[in-house]
């Protein structure tokens, strides 16, 4: 079969017992309280910051993107937004100076979204009363809810798994930056890290050789229409894995994330399958997720990798997208 006959219809499938077990893994996990270092600036800045930050921030590590975001973008962010919506390449330069991928800075590419951002951040939220306002009506679905206002910034637009405006939502609420009432609402974020967890793991899964050979080959750009199809079965299993648990999609987002991240790696192979899967001695993890690390894997007693020699190492599809 080629692989246009496998994607005319959906080669991917969600394993409802493998999102139970997975979920009976991670129901215990109880999310250390979030103190970032602007916890004490104003909620009205850090619900700018938060803005600004993620509209800039695709292809590259989150956690040095944000740093240094936060080192130029506090204090003051919001009385600040005209000074952002002029800011030019070489800034963004200066701030990413150190990345060691400097491929990936693009920084004309992000200084054009952060002044585009800053510019309709001003238009949307014009003072502080409004901005205030904006965090106070604390509801993501429904008439004038966070969802449509994210649908108002261009940065925010442009994926249909709303990756972006996912992540944002996330990281208001983990951060109590704004405490949504309708935390039931919050949908998960897709990414890549998450698809090559909810491949391996068996809780999303296909049996297309076809499929299965590009997950499994050498990383080049692949069609669309593929990553479309596996984001969507992830991002059912992902609802799946939640509602078994019991978290909410950011708690789960969060806890998965820094799964795939830190154990389940690009890398991985039969070769380094004892370091990684059934080991906690080389896992990157913050202090509230190790726990459920201590045997290694939460999933390694049913991974479909790990207990089916024939299943291939699956990696995430490759995709150039900036939303992605």
């Amino acid at each position: 079969m080629t692989l246009s006959s496998a994607l005319s219809s959906q080669p991917f499938k969600v394993d409802l017992l493998s999102c139970f077990q997975a979920a009976e893994k991670l129901k215990a996990y109880r999310p250390a309280p979030v103190a970032e270092p602007w916890a004490e600036e104003p909620k009205v800045d850090q619900f700018v910051f938060k803005i600004l930050f993620i509209s800039v921030c695709h292809q590259m590590n989150w956690d040095v993107m944000q740093s240094a975001m936060a080192a130029y973008l506090f204090p003051d962010t919001y009385s600040r937004l005209d000074e952002f919506s002029c800011i030019k390449a070489s800034k963004i330069d200066d701030l990413l100076s150190d990345y060691p991928k400097q491929e990936r800075v693009r920084a004309a590419e992000r200084a054009r979204i952060l002044r585009e951002t800053a510019a309709r951040l001003k238009q949307l939220i014009p003072d502080r009363n409004a901005a205030e306002r904006r965090i106070a009506h604390a509801l993501l679905e429904g008439p004038d809810g966070f969802y449509g206002f994210a649908a108002e910034i261009d940065a925010f637009t442009g994926d249909p798994f709303e990756k972006k405006p996912r992540v944002l939502a996330h990281d208001l609420f983990r951060e109590k930056i704004i405490p949504f009432r309708d935390p039931e609402n919050l949908k998960p974020a897709v990414e890549y890290h998450l698809i090559r967890l909810y491949l391996r793991s068996g809780r999303v899964s296909t049996e297309d050789e076809t499929v299965r050979e590009v997950l499994s080959g050498p990383r080049l750009p692949t069609r669309d229409r593929l990553v479309r199809l596996v984001r969507e079965a992830v991002e059912d299993a992902m609802r799946q894995t939640a509602l078994y648990a019991g978290l909410d999609a950011a708690t789960l987002n969060y806890l998965e994330w820094q799964i795939g991240r830190a154990v389940c790696v690009e890398e991985l192979d039969d070769a380094t399958v004892a370091k990684y899967c059934l080991s906690d001695e080389n896992h990157d993890l913050p202090d509230d997720i190790r726990s459920l690390c201590a045997n290694g894997c939460p999933m390694n007693s049913f991974c479909r990798k790990l207990s089916d020699p024939q299943y291939p190492w699956l990696n995430e599809p490759h995709f150039q997208k900036a939303f992605y």
